[in-house]
């Protein structure tokens, strides 16, 4: 046998042999699913597995699946650190500001005449015209962690 071939077949097999991790998963509705994971790679955690309700890495429940009016294009912005999505505090409709909450984070929310409403509102006007408290929302803008403050480019009323 020549050494090249019997050195792949040794990386083969070896490689074959990496130790693995399995999860099996029942849903409610009897459904199993069977993930495999391998120790030393970055294993990302899905939406559900632990992953919501996360102050540490409030960008874990952005996504694609949260029943909400944003599209395609905004989610990726909001996962990529461009926005948040969440739930409205401190409502003042005259004063034009609110606190928005999101994975038991709170910022504040500054708009400026450039900033676009979207959804339920269209209008700064018609978004401060109403109380808003509690109501669900996504603001994309310039997010400063340290302030915990948001920049609003784009508020879209869900």
């Amino acid at each position: 046998m020549k050494p090249t071939l019997l050195a792949l077949l040794t990386a083969a097999l070896l490689a074959s042999c990496a130790p693995k991790e399995e999860t099996t998963t029942t849903t409610d509705t009897g459904a199993v699913s069977t993930e495999t994971n391998e120790p030393g790679v970055d294993n990302a955690i899905a939406e559900g597995e632990g992953s919501s309700d996360n102050a540490a890495d409030p960008g874990v429940d952005s996504t694609t699946t949260n029943a909400d009016d944003a599209t395609m294009g905004e989610e990726i912005d909001m996962a990529v650190g461009d926005g948040l999505e969440g739930t409205v505090t401190d409502f003042d409709g005259t004063a034009k500001t609110f606190t928005l909450n999101e994975n038991d984070a709170n910022y504040a929310v500054t708009i400026d005449d450039a900033t676009v409403f979207e959804g339920g509102a269209t209008t700064a006007d018609e978004f401060f015209g109403t109380d808003r408290a509690d109501a669900s929302i996504a603001v994309e803008g310039e997010i400063d962690e340290a302030a915990s403050t948001l920049k609003a480019n784009k508020i879209t009323l869900n």
